[in-house]
C-alpha cells in the first residue's frame, strides 16, 4: 500500500512538473509572438559603431524582419556616449538600441543613468540562460547593474608601426614605444576619453608605470591626431613612425589590398568588448525587444561570426558555447585563465586605468 501511494505521489509530481515547464515554455512563447506582433510596422532606431561589420548584420535582421523599419545611425561610441546624456536630460528620448564596443557604455552612460536594465527585453530561454555563455560573471560590464550586455570579449591592438621608420625596423617591446630616436615621430590619439589610444595607452600603463606614460607625453612630442583614420593613413605612408590610437579596418584594407607589408602592429594588445544595451525610455521597445534577442540568440551570433569575419580582423567569435568560432580568429581571444594580464577596457576594472591615462595627459597639455 505504501509503495503504491509514493509511486502515486511520485508520478502526480514528475506531471506536475512536466506541466509547469510545458507551461513555462507557452508563456516565453506567448510573449514572443506578441512582441514581434507588436512590433511590425514600428521603427528601430538603432545606433551601432561606424564598421562594415555592424552594418552587415543589421541588413540581414532587416531581411528576416522586413516588417521593421530599422534606422541605423553608424556613430563613434566616443562621441555618442556624452551625446545620450545631453539628449536624456534635455527630455529626448530618441534611441531603442545601442549596439558597439562597451567602454563608453560603462564608463559615461551607467553612471549617468542613461541605460535600462536590459534583462527586461530578454525573452528568449537561450539567451536568458546564462548557462548557454561562456564566463558568466563576464556577461555584463559593471557591478552597478545589468545594463550591457557582452556577446563578445575580445583582444584588441589599435598601435601600428613603420618598419621603414623604427631603429632595427622593430618594435619589440613596449619601452621600444619611447627610443629617444623617435621623438617628434609618432602620432597619437588624444587619449583624454576613452577611445583607441586611451586604451591602448591604459595598457601599456598596466604593464609600465606614471613615468612611462608622461614621457611619451612630454619628452617624446607626439604629435596629436585626433581621428583614428589620419594616425593610421600617417603611419602608413610614412609620416609617423608608429601611432597610438590607429584605425584596424584601414590597416586591414591595405593588407587585402597586397600593400602595408612594412607596416607592422605594436607588441601589445588590450581586452576589449561589443555589447548590447537599451537607452532608458526606448520609444519602440518591442523592436528593441525583437532585436536584442535574435542578436543575441544561436541564429544571430551565428551570422554575427560570418559576418564579421568577412570584414575585420579580429573577434569573430561569440560568448555563446554553441557558436562555433571562426578559425581565423583565435588568436584574438583572451586567455581567460589569466585575464589579470589585460586591461578590461570595456569592465568596471578598466576605468581607473583609462581615467589615470585621462588625468596624466590632460596634465601634459596644460604645461
Amino acid at each position: 500500500m505504501l509503495k503504491k501511494t509514493f509511486l502515486a505521489v511520485a508520478l502526480a509530481v514528475i506531471a506536475g512538473t512536466f506541466a509547469a515547464t510545458a507551461a513555462v515554455a507557452q508563456d516565453w512563447k506567448a510573449e514572443w509572438d506578441k512582441t514581434v506582433a507588436a512590433a511590425k510596422g514600428s521603427k528601430l532606431n538603432l545606433v551601432i559603431q561606424p564598421d562594415p561589420g555592424f552594418e552587415a548584420i543589421v541588413e540581414v535582421f532587416k531581411k528576416k524582419y522586413p516588417d521593421i523599419r530599422v534606422e541605423a545611425s553608424a556613430v563613434n561610441p566616443s562621441a555618442f556616449a556624452p551625446r545620450l546624456v545631453t539628449e536624456q536630460n534635455s527630455g529626448l528620448f530618441a534611441w531603442d538600441v545601442w549596439w558597439s564596443s562597451a567602454s563608453n557604455m560603462t564608463i559615461v552612460n551607467i553612471p549617468a543613468g542613461s541605460l535600462a536594465p536590459i534583462p527586461n527585453y530578454l525573452i528568449l530561454p537561450e539567451v536568458k540562460d546564462e548557462s548557454n555563455w561562456h564566463n558568466p560573471k563576464y556577461l555584463y560590464t559593471s557591478d552597478k547593474g545589468p545594463f550591457v550586455f557582452v556577446h563578445t570579449h575580445y583582444l584588441q591592438n589599435l598601435g601600428y608601426y613603420n618598419t621603414d621608420l623604427v631603429p632595427g625596423g622593430e618594435i619589440k617591446t613596449i619601452r621600444d614605444l619611447a627610443n629617444p630616436a623617435l621623438k617628434g615621430k609618432f602620432a597619437l590619439r588624444a587619449p583624454d576619453r576613452p577611445h583607441g589610444g586611451s586604451q591602448m595607452l591604459a595598457q601599456a600603463l598596466k604593464m609600465t608605470d606614471e613615468a612611462f606614460l608622461n614621457t611619451l607625453f612630454t619628452t617624446m612630442s607626439p604629435i596629436i591626431v585626433d581621428n583614428a583614420r589620419q594616425v593610421t593613413d600617417g603611419v602608413i605612408r610614412g609620416d609617423y613612425a608608429y601611432g597610438i590610437g590607429t584605425d584596424d579596418n584601414v590597416w586591414m584594407d591595405c593588407v587585402k589590398a597586397g600593400g602595408c607589408k612594412n607596416v607592422k602592429q605594436v607588441p601589445f594588445s588590450f581586452m576589449h568588448s561589443r555589447a548590447i544595451s537599451i537607452p532608458k525610455n526606448p520609444p519602440n521597445p518591442a523592436a528593441a525587444k525583437v532585436f536584442v534577442n535574435w542578436l543575441l540568440s544561436k541564429e544571430g551570433q551565428e551570422v554575427y561570426v560570418k559576418e564579421w569575419a568577412k570584414v575585420d580582423s579580429v573577434g569573430a567569435f561569440s560568448m555563446r558555447k554553441d557558436v562555433a568560432p571562426d578559425p581565423a580568429h583565435k588568436g584574438s581571444l583572451p586567455d581567460f585563465n589569466n585575464l589579470d594580464q589585460y586591461v578590461a577596457v570595456s569592465l568596471d576594472s578598466g576605468v581607473p586605468y583609462i581615467s589615470k591615462v585621462a588625468e596624466l595627459f590632460n596634465k601634459s597639455r596644460a604645461k
